[in-house]
């Protein structure tokens, strides 16, 4: 058999102005989970990547660890498939009519790019509330990608990144949560809901791996984070 390692980006500069780019954190959990597989001797035989720079910088992070160890490391392949589902647009469609409605919802979004602990999770419970609407169908945007869209589109990367010739070979993909939980939707065969509920479970850099072979896709593991060894670098931003 084969494996699949797909990993979600490191943290997010949250509260700042450009969300796709790496924290400090963020570089330093990819820098750990590049020492962590290089000291267990993975060799990949593809690597893969989304069209986000968060994704980028999280693959370079990794890969700076294989160069200076003289490790081989082959030459990524982006994948536009590989992109988050559009919830943040989604969110910011929403939350016109949210603010309106609801004082707090509105508090909540505005207190986000404080930075503050209570501030993120108030935001996150928001925003989670928003995107499982619009999965339920009860939230349609015209010209934006759809749930059922968008794991059509992760299908189709992973149908492009399971083409790897030979057995027991090793592909790592860098992507964000949304396409690793469709992923694991695919393989368990879980509906559109749960599928959601569970990009929100996985960590910044965590791996989540899938083995497999010609007609065949199964999760082997999912969230793994053994790279971060202390509280404050397990993030979900």
């Amino acid at each position: 058999m084969s494996v699949l390692f797909m990993v979600r980006h490191g943290q997010a500069s949250s509260s700042d102005a450009d969300y796709d780019q790496l924290s400090p954190c963020g570089e330093e959990q990819s820098r750990l989970l590049g020492e962590y597989w290089a000291a267990r001797s993975l060799t990949f035989d593809g690597v893969y990547f989304g069209p986000c720079r968060r994704h980028r910088q999280t693959l370079d992070g990794v890969a700076a660890v294989y160069r200076a160890r003289g490790l081989a490391w082959p030459d990524p392949v982006e994948l536009p498939e590989l992109d988050e589902y559009p919830g943040r647009v989604v969110f910011q469609h929403a939350l016109t009519g949210l603010t309106k409605n609801d004082l707090a919802s509105g508090d909540a979004a505005a207190a986000f790019g404080q930075g503050s602990d209570l501030a993120q999770r108030q935001y996150l419970k928001l925003f989670q509330k928003v995107t499982r609407d619009w999965v339920r169908g009860e939230m349609r945007i015209s010209g934006v990608e759809s749930w059922r869209d968008f794991r059509r589109r992760v299908e189709s990367a992973l149908q492009k990144m399971l083409l790897v010739d030979g057995r027991k070979k090793l592909v790592a993909a860098f992507t964000s949560a949304g396409p690793v939980a469709a992923s694991m939707g695919f393989a368990l065969g879980i509906d559109d809901e749960k599928t959601l509920e569970l990009s929100w479970l996985i960590r910044n850099t965590a791996c989540t791996e899938f083995l497999f072979s010609p007609g065949r896709f199964s999760l082997a593991s999912f969230n793994g984070h053994g790279h971060l060894a202390t509280s404050d670098l397990l993030t979900y931003i």
